[in-house]
């Protein structure tokens, strides 16, 4: 998907802000009214120049950078126009006490016009005069003032701002258009990683009914580990499934291990029987802590070991408890990355759980204990 040459090269924030201000800064500086303000009054109109610069820069900024941000792009009329009306009266207001000390400096003559339709707009002293008339809140009381505050604070940064509103709309147009294209390519690639799960499930059936009669204990083995893969390539799509077909999971891990292991291993697992549909866990939440403890303290060691496996559901909390025997010499690398990972699940998934490790000499103990969601209370 090709992106527009406009919006291929995002600059930075801070220096399109800058940018911007110094695009400000020429057009305000180069202007008839400013320019006629330093020739006529010198350094003080100078200075009278920088402060309206700094009141359109204020301007841009509140407005490109606050104001539109938070409610024209939500479209929240009641607040933009809330803020657009208080910051034009501001801006008036400082605009009027800025024209005051310039007055108070210089000392503007008596004689002048005190109609706005017969003063020019570059005559400061007759622009001073009705603004003075009318007071800090002429522009409500003048249409000639309410305009002309627009034309002097507002003209270039209100360009400015609907050139920024302009990119900002295709900035974001583009945006979508590349998590549209993110979103595609994920899903490719979950295809893709559904691609050799599959072929290996298929070749796992044929090799099962290859082995069923010649080799019944090698068929027993593919044939439970067909069963594993098919719950996780079908059956764990959702974001949670019924407790019961995770606990069958692990049954059938467990009976995996048994047979690779034979009877080198004490294993004692009590797991519930019958569990109703609606009691729901996400998947592959618990299996980690029993893998583990096959895989650290059973495979580790050639000797005599054992597993202790037991789940038990009392109302809303389930509760888990692992231990194993430890070998002479445990691996250090012993409760990991999948560890971490699990406790990563649990913090996000189950934030009010509970989980108790104890790593002794001779056995490591899980124990945890989280609440199960039950979809007929919403909670599924």
């Amino acid at each position: 998907m090709s992106v527009p040459l406009l919006v291929r090269t995002v600059p930075r924030p801070l220096v399109a802000r800058l940018a911007a201000l110094v695009v400000l800064y020429i057009l305000v500086t180069s202007d008839g009214f400013s320019i006629g303000l330093i020739n006529r009054y010198g350094s003080v109109g100078q200075l009278v120049v920088y402060g309206q610069l700094a009141i359109q820069m204020v301007i841009y900024l509140g407005w490109g950078y606050w104001l539109f941000p938070r409610y024209l792009y939500r479209w929240r009329v009641v607040p933009l126009l809330t803020g657009a009306l208080l910051s034009y009266t501001l801006v008036y207001v400082g605009i009027y006490f800025l024209f005051s000390w310039l007055h108070q400096t210089v000392g503007f003559p008596d004689s002048g016009h005190d109609r706005m339709g017969n003063a020019a707009w570059t005559n400061v002293p007759s622009l001073w005069r009705l603004m003075a008339q009318r007071g800090p809140l002429g522009l409500y009381a003048h249409p000639g003032l309410f305009g002309w505050n627009f034309l002097l604070s507002f003209t270039y940064p209100s360009l400015m701002l609907a050139a920024k509103a302009f990119y900002d709309n295709m900035a974001s147009q583009v945006n979508n258009a590349r998590l549209k294209e993110q979103n595609v390519q994920l899903e490719l690639n979950y295809l893709k990683s559904q691609i050799n799960p599959h072929f290996l499930f298929n070749v796992l059936n044929s090799v099962y009914a290859l082995t069923e009669e010649n080799c019944p204990r090698a068929a027993q083995l593919v044939h439970q580990l067909s069963g594993l893969m098919q719950y996780t390539l079908y059956e764990t799509t959702e974001p949670r499934v019924p407790l019961q077909k995770e606990l069958q999971f692990i049954r059938d891990y467990v009976a995996l291990e048994k047979n690779r292991t034979g009877k080198r291993v004490d294993l004692q697992v009590d797991l519930p029987e019958r569990i109703p549909e609606a009691v729901q866990i996400v998947p592959f939440m618990l299996i980690p802590f029993v893998e583990n403890a096959f895989k650290h303290g059973v495979h580790r060691t050639a000797r005599k070991s054992w597993v202790n496996l037991q789940v038990r559901l009392q109302g809303s909390d389930l509760h888990l408890s692992v231990s194993n025997s430890k070998p002479a010499a445990p691996d250090p690398t012993t409760g990991g990355l999948g560890l971490a990972n699990a406790r990563k699940r649990l913090a996000v998934l189950y934030p009010g759980h509970r989980l108790h490790i104890a790593d002794e000499a001779t056995q490591y103990t899980v124990s945890l204990t989280l609440e199960v969601a039950n979809r007929r209370d919403g909670n599924g």
